[in-house]
């Protein structure tokens, strides 16, 4: 009989776990509008609570408090980025751009636009919001493509230089389409014009990351240097 109320105690966890969340989820996915809606300052918990159909007690029972909830969102969103892992015969460029590629969809999706574009607008309430979204969401996502080129394209990097260089890459393929997307200037690229941009990207990105060529000087030995005769 121990052995019973041992396993129905377990059971019973399990089911209050499983129920926590499931309110959990449905708490994200309300409070996801209502921050989309009326901006995150502008929101209130209680509006939250309210879209979740819940008491306010029971939101701050399954977070502590309004920006918990919102990186909570951010958490759920990153969740749902799945990488690429390397198929037989890919080279180097190929797990760059796969990588990219996954990145790219995520970012310029509609819903990350609106997103980031909130988090830019609470900036000005409150910096230190949008730098802990760059530090605890962006520097992660980032942080694959970090790893990708360690790993594939330039194994002898640095810590330091697989950082820059990232940076680097993640500008020349996603930076303008990220931008111009944020500010409305025009829509995200087609699904065809993504892949051009970042398969061309990652062709000049590995070419300068290639050995120099036996006689030829390398462009950094000569850009600003006097020209023959002048």
């Amino acid at each position: 009989m121990q052995n019973n109320a041992c396993m129905s105690e377990q059971m019973r966890k399990r089911g209050h776990k499983g129920e926590q969340a499931s309110r959990l989820t449905a708490l994200i996915e309300a409070a996801e509008a209502v921050f989309l809606q009326k901006g995150y300052h502008a929101a209130t918990m209680n509006d939250v609570a309210k879209a979740a159909g819940m008491s306010k007690k029971t939101v701050y029972e399954l977070v502590e408090s309004k920006i918990d909830l919102f990186f909570s969102i951010l958490a759920d969103h990153h969740e749902k980025i799945v990488f690429p892992s390397p198929e037989p015969g890919w080279s180097a460029a190929d797990m760059l751009s796969a990588n990219l590629l996954c990145l790219g969809r995520f970012l310029l999706a509609p819903v990350q636009i609106a997103l980031i574009r909130l988090i830019m607008a609470e900036y000005t309430h409150s910096p230190d919001f949008g730098r802990e979204f760059l530090r605890n969401r962006v520097a992660r996502a980032k942080a694959r493509l970090e790893d990708t080129l360690s790993s594939l394209a330039c194994p002898a990097l640095s810590a330091a230089q697989a950082k820059e260089m990232s940076a680097l890459l993640f500008g020349m393929a996603l930076g303008e389409f990220h931008i111009a997307a944020l500010i409305g200037f025009r829509p995200p690229p087609s699904r065809q014009a993504l892949e051009a941009r970042v398969r061309r990207a990652v062709e000049i990105f590995l070419a300068g990351c290639a050995p120099a060529k036996p006689g030829i000087t390398p462009p950094s030995a000569t850009c600003g240097a006097p020209r023959p005769g002048a």
